[in-house]
């Protein structure tokens, strides 16, 4: 089977990405709720515990939130990847792992940000902020690139570099344009900021409930982006 990305799989990947990055946030903003007491505020990627929190020294505990949510999923996509015999799933964890942002994650610590080097400066007190940000960049690849890697070598179709680097960094591209800047710009002009449930305002759960209707509609085209020949071997994936 050779793995084909159609105009339903590209579709229903892109909304499978923003609902684990809205997931992403809301494991941050529960656990920040849960050991604060309230609500801070936020919007499309970037959140704060409320000023009134209950166990502020606690609160690096939501920061590390996300990332577990995040790596956890992108290591379940791997393992599939690596265990499953159906294409089926094997495709869902291509998806899963992706769809949680590896290289964005890579890119940031980078960059100099990122949850990790704020977990790492709240554990670590007087650490300087180089050896933070260089922790951060260690442990965020140790953790990171092994999933890119076992799904470049899992992967049995033509041009499997430029696939392998186009969903790495493709998601980063429209997540910064899309959810970074625009949506974020509606917020700040007002359009569904003032009303909040559970600490998120409502233009964000609509988004998401947007996305998750997309995601519904579009499910198969995630789960059947393969064509099959003859002369080819059942699987879109190696099995070494």
């Amino acid at each position: 089977m050779q793995l084909k990305i159609t105009f339903r799989y590209v579709i229903a990947f892109f909304a499978l990405n923003m609902l684990m990055v809205e997931l992403h946030e809301q494991a941050h903003i529960i656990t920040g709720y849960l050991i604060c007491g309230c609500y801070g505020p936020r919007d499309f990627n970037v959140w704060a515990t409320c000023e009134r929190c209950v166990f502020p020294q606690w609160s690096f505990l939501a920061t590390l939130a996300g990332p577990v949510f995040s790596c956890s999923l992108m290591w379940l996509g791997a393992w599939l990847m690596a265990k499953s015999t159906g294409h089926k799933k094997k495709v869902l964890g291509f998806s899963l792992l992706f769809s949680n942002l590896p290289f964005a994650r890579i890119f940031t610590a980078l960059a100099g940000g990122g949850d990790e080097k704020i977990v790492i400066q709240a554990i670590r007190g007087n650490i300087g902020l180089v050896w933070s940000q260089l922790m951060a960049i260690l442990i965020v690849t140790i953790i990171c690139l092994p999933p890119m890697i076992i799904a470049y070598k899992k992967s049995a179709v033509p041009n499997r570099f430029l696939l392998i680097t186009g969903f790495a960094t493709i998601p980063l591209i429209y997540g910064m344009l899309y959810q970074h800047l625009f949506l974020n710009w509606l917020l700040k002009k007002g359009i569904g900021s003032q009303s909040y449930i559970l600490g998120t305002p409502s233009l964000i759960l609509l988004h998401f409930l947007l996305m998750l209707l997309l995601f519904f509609l579009f499910r198969k085209g995630l789960l059947q982006c393969g064509r099959l020949r003859n002369d080819w071997p059942v699987g879109s994936f190696t099995k070494q």
